[in-house]
């Protein structure tokens, strides 16, 4: 299954239509139907990672096959059977986007707590 058909299985789980889920990936309803068809075989890096936030699913949920990561050069893409996502960042940045999202996940959590703990002195 590629990564359009488990995007537009997500999507029909949720009950949404191409136009809500569109609207909240931040791009036109083409767009989405382009990918969910298989008709576009790039993804831009920045859209999955909204799609992954959005459904709840790490990044290799969508892929057929786990990432070996043998490249010795970051040339701006990561192919993945016949789908590619453009990757136009630094070598590096997946594992500082990685460890902010992990930074963020635990703000949020003690913000919680707090918000917990206010309220419940109230």
């Amino acid at each position: 299954m590629n990564i359009g058909t488990k995007i537009k299985n997500l999507r029909e789980d949720k009950h949404l239509s191409q136009s809500e889920l569109a609207f909240e990936l931040g791009v036109s309803q083409g767009t989405l139907h382009n990918i969910e068809s298989g008709n576009s075989k790039k993804v831009d890096f920045l859209l999955m990672d909204k799609v992954c936030q959005f459904f709840d699913k790490d990044f290799e949920y969508f892929l057929e096959t786990k990432i070996v990561n043998n490249i010795t050069e970051n040339n701006g893409q990561v192919s993945c059977e016949d789908f590619t996502i453009n990757n136009n960042f630094p070598d590096n940045f997946l594992e500082e986007f990685k460890k902010l999202v992990e930074q963020n996940q635990a703000n949020e959590k003690i913000i919680e707590d707090l918000k917990e703990k206010l309220n419940t002195n109230d």
